[in-house]
């Protein structure tokens, strides 16, 4: 291959081929390449370049086969991909069939179509094959959004105001980021905006008990959070307990001090039954808004997936609701763009639980150059009247 380094190629075909062999739908690229390079003690140099180029094949691999000498190998692939540019080209040729064009899998390009019509499938699945930007949180607690924007310009760390989140910058440059004191104290934080607005969303106050049921890492607490000032309490509850002991690391290192893990095992957890002014779920889902940043989950996508999660989201809302207040409000979250998962589900809840929206949900589809696509819907409890 002339021109690149030999080694480096070498390395991206090893491990390109070994991720298509051990990828059964769970592995993020990210987990896997640590491992990758550790394991054959790849040089720092070098990694930045094969990341880089394991997404893009990643997010591409379906035109660049098309391309490709049959049959095709990973050898040949990346041949098409390194030095014959004429695939990137053929991403808007009419002659090739659509989820050729913007390689998606068929079943998955069909099913965005179903929903959104030809053109504006072709636009979303484009969209989530861009590489992804980085956006900010600044922590309320810590700082500012004017104090910390004006810091990281004074370090040099090339950053711009957000206009849909008051507390969100766009990050032009993240190893200056991870090089800056404001950083490591907890004044920023990496997050997307799409979680920062749904964060907004839930309109916690001081003195408030908040229920986060579906925690994960603590994203969402991270921006809801602050708005307690520490008074009140925020429950954190998730079935993976390696999450959970991230979310306390991060919650720490932010300054939220008014947390409480709880048992994962619900079972354990009645006492907190109808305790909640708020319960969140950011429910699992296909995910299909952030593929930006995870495209290796679009080659392993069924339609069985989508079966298995909404009757998942369905089991977690039905437990949820245990905890709620009668007066209480749920939000509802998904990083997902199909109705079965967003405006069907709410439907569902609403007939079944006797719920009713608080306030109009949304739905954002991914933008070029922005933000992840998301759905959030906030629910109450029907109102009686009174009589």
């Amino acid at each position: 291959m002339l021109g690149i380094n030999a080694q480096r190629a070498k390395h991206l075909e090893n491990a390109l081929e070994i991720y298509s062999k051990v990828n059964t739908g769970n592995l993020p690229i990210d987990t896997f390449l640590r491992c990758y390079f550790r394991a054959n003690r790849v040089a720092a140099g070098s990694r930045a370049w094969i990341a880089e180029h394991v997404y893009e094949v990643q997010r591409w691999k379906g035109l660049i086969a098309h391309m490709s000498p049959k049959p095709v190998t990973w050898t040949g692939m990346l041949n098409t991909y390194l030095l014959h540019q004429r695939w990137r080209f053929m991403a808007g040729h009419k002659g090739l069939a659509p989820h050729i064009r913007c390689s998606f899998p068929e079943p998955l390009f069909e099913r965005i179509e179903r929903q959104y019509g030809l053109e504006k499938a072709l636009d979303i699945c484009n969209i989530l094959n861009e590489e992804p930007v980085t956006y900010l949180r600044v922590n309320t607690l810590r700082s500012s959004r004017d104090k910390a924007y004006k810091f990281l310009l004074h370090k040099g760390v090339p950053v711009e105001k957000c206009v849909e989140s008051p507390c969100g910058l766009l990050l032009s440059n993240k190893k200056l980021l991870l090089e800056s004191p404001e950083y490591h104290k907890g004044i920023v934080e990496i997050q997307d905006l799409s979680s920062q607005i749904c964060g907004l969303k839930i309109d916690t106050q001081p003195g408030q008990h908040v229920l986060d049921y579906c925690a994960g890492s603590g994203g969402k607490t991270l921006v809801f959070g602050p708005k307690m000032e520490n008074k009140g309490r925020i429950y954190l509850h998730d079935v993976n307990e390696n999450l959970v002991m991230k979310a306390k690391r991060r919650l720490k290192r932010a300054g939220i001090r008014n947390y409480y893990i709880l048992d994962p095992n619900i079972a354990n957890m009645r006492q907190y039954y109808g305790r909640m002014d708020w319960v969140v779920v950011d429910v699992p889902c296909s995910g299909i808004g952030a593929f930006r940043r995870n495209p290796d989950r679009k080659w392993t996508f069924t339609t069985e997936q989508i079966t298995n999660y909404t009757a998942l989201q369905r089991t977690i809302v039905d437990n949820a609701l245990l905890f709620l207040k009668p007066e209480g409000r749920l939000a509802y979250i998904t990083c997902s763009i199909f109705e079965e998962e967003n405006e069907l589900q709410v439907s569902y809840f609403c007939k079944k639980h006797g719920l009713e929206p608080a306030q109009p949900s949304t739905l954002q589809l991914p933008e070029s150059r922005g933000m992840n696509g998301y759905f959030i819907a906030i629910l109450q409890r029907q109102c009686t009247p009174s009589s």
